[in-house]
């Protein structure tokens, strides 16, 4: 009984600490009202399958509600992403425990080409290397030590996602590469389940309408369902009801209900990061419910083009791994920004502990919820998670003028709605909380609140080509290179890039190489299909060719080079030529076209 005290003491001065009283000098005291209560972070173990569970407890997410939207939806009795062609190749993270960073790139490039993107091969080393967890050293091992979507959750929203091409993948710990440039941005991430299964048909609806879904499995330690699962060869569907903690991440692409399988039938249509050579060409079917497949599931449900102008403001570095309530289901939140340079608000980011009934959202030039800027009311959410809210229209902040975000959290059922960080640095005087909006409190663990602003809120592309030739003594006869750089200066992403350069006749056996994938169309030598360049984006093509020896020696040759993008900004940078000459170029030549 003594100990049990004790613990009960520690508890209460645990709580205690971490609701300081906010005493800046334009704020009221705190009233006196319901003692606030914390579901502090659970212990995480360490896992060389490469799934460990999130620090936040999310024992009261079992996904067993239906979200309305999908009660009345027919469901096929069979289903697969990799039929629509929305599933990237499988992977193979070898001798490292990262299969959460597999998993969540998976459910990007996926959920990227459900939208209607093409398909990219994002840097599953850059997900493990470069989020606060491991660059901060938090969980006390190594990016192939384990992990999970909240720690890449909270990289993809706080910068985004780069190119495999630039971050390749290594099979060990190594350091952060910060060179890359970020080519999509997480803004909504929505949590399906905690350690608790959800029903067959709640995942279905998910898979069917939002893409492939993340989730965990236990795939054996030291048993005999370990042995099965590494070796297994993808000729039968697997069947595992014994116990296990949940060690693997993967990816549901989609299911069938009538495969045959050792307890009856129907099952997952599961990637996994093992390369394809494991497996049903890296695939694997396993019976619904088996080896707790479907626990810890979660998806990205919104994105945008990364904002080279833009910010995201937050003191929560490791994002949501604290929650706090007052013993019922709303709670109050608030985050003082102070921008640093002349900008625009636009979007209001923060975590949700619950699926919810109610979320407001309110800009104010004070602390005392006097001056509103801005506000936005009456939302709600079917999943927990991460969230963005555009502010609409964007609301200008001056340099080293702050503004305060509140938001009211009204949760479906968890008593804990407000959502906090308690693995990052404490941010003095900048969060605060509430139990019903008008007397605050400071807390000494900083709430999961973020603004999102930008320079520049209307962004257009604008390509740009020069063509060059590097040598500058020719005769008939010789070995010819053209250069094309294009580039895109503008500030939003350039979408259906086309690049044209009709080789002249005299140029003999022409070919190409590209710094950039492009894909070769129509009859002309040559017109490339280069899809999209994001802003600051260069890429260089070079043409390779011989010069006709039948050519006069005083011949002259004028060749021009065109590129072209969906909206382009300005047209005067679209076109350039170059004039080679018998002994002689002249070099560059750009000509503008008005």
């Amino acid at each position: 009984m003594r100990s049990r005290k004790s613990r009960l003491i520690v508890n209460i001065i645990v709580c205690l600490m971490l609701l300081l009283p906010f005493l800046g000098s334009s704020a009221q005291a705190p009233a006196e009202g319901p003692t606030p209560q914390l579901a502090l972070p659970v212990k995480r173990p360490l896992h060389t399958k490469g799934f460990i569970p999130p620090p936040v407890d999310l024992s009261h997410l079992t996904g067993r509600e239906m979200p309305k939207a999908f009660l009345q939806q027919p469901l096929p009795s069979k289903w697969d992403w990799r039929d629509q062609g929305k599933v990237t190749p499988v992977k193979n993270q070898l001798g490292c425990g990262c299969c959460y960073a597999f998993a969540s790139i998976g459910n990007f490039e996926s959920k990227l080409m459900v939208d209607g993107q093409p398909a990219y091969d994002f840097s599953e080393n850059n997900a493990k290397e470069c989020n606060w967890y491991e660059t901060a050293d938090i969980n006390g091992g190594t990016s192939c030590s384990g992990g999970d979507y909240f720690m890449l959750a909270n990289l993809f929203s706080k910068k985004g996602v780069v190119d495999e091409s630039c971050d390749p993948y290594v099979a060990s710990d190594v350091d952060c590469k910060t060179t890359c440039l970020y080519r999509k941005t997480l803004l909504d991430w929505r949590i399906i389940s905690g350690g608790t299964v959800p029903p067959t048909d709640v995942l279905k609806h998910y898979i069917y309408n939002y893409g492939p879904i993340y989730t965990a499995l236990y795939a054996g330690q030291g048993d005999a369902w370990e042995h099965e699962f590494n070796y297994y060869d993808g000729s039968y569907t697997l069947y595992y009801t014994g116990p296990g903690t949940p060690n693997h991440a993967v990816l549901i692409v989609g299911w069938d209900d009538d495969l045959p399988h050792a307890g009856g039938k129907g099952g997952w249509i599961v990637k996994n990061s093992w390369g394809t050579g494991w497996g049903d060409n890296g695939y694997f079917t396993i019976a619904y419910g088996s080896a707790k497949i479907g626990s810890y599931a979660s998806f990205m449900y919104a994105w945008q083009d990364y904002d080279p102008y833009g910010e995201l403001m937050y003191y929560d570095e490791g994002g949501w791994t604290l929650s706090l309530g007052y013993g019922n289901t709303t709670g109050w939140g608030m985050a003082k920004f102070i921008p640093t340079k002349d900008t625009y608000l636009t979007r209001v980011e923060f975590w949700t502990t619950d699926a919810t009934t109610d979320v407001d959202l309110y800009v104010y030039d004070g602390p005392n919820r006097t001056n509103l800027l801005w506000q936005s009311l009456d939302h709600s959410f079917d999943e927990p998670g991460y969230h963005s809210l555009p502010v609409t229209p964007p609301l200008p902040l001056t340099a080293n003028d702050d503004f305060f975000v509140t938001i009211k959290f009204t949760n479906k059922v968890y008593t804990y709605p407000i959502p906090m960080d308690y693995y990052g640095p404490k941010a003095p005087g900048f969060t605060y909380v509430s139990n019903n909006g008008t007397f605050w409190s400071e807390a000494s663990k900083d709430v999961a609140i973020r603004a999102r602003t930008s320079t520049n809120i209307n962004p257009v592309p604008d390509v740009s080509i020069i063509k060059q030739v590097p040598n500058l003594d020719f005769k008939p006869g010789d070995p010819i290179t053209f250069t094309l750089t294009i580039d895109n200066i503008g500030n939003k992403l350039a979408e259906q890039v086309a690049v044209t350069d009709i080789v002249p006749s005299e140029v003999l056996n022409p070919s190409f190489a590209s710094t950039l994938p492009i894909t070769p169309t129509g009859t002309q030598k040559y017109v490339w299909d280069v899809g999209s360049l994001y802003p600051g984006q260069t890429g260089v093509i070079t043409i390779y060719g011989q010069l006709d020896p039948s050519l006069a020696a005083d011949f002259i040759l004028l060749n021009w080079a065109y590129i072209s993008a969906l909206n382009d900004a300005s047209l005067n940078n679209n076109r350039s030529a170059a004039i080679v000459g018998g002994y002689k170029v002249f070099l560059p030549l750009v000509l503008k076209q008005h």
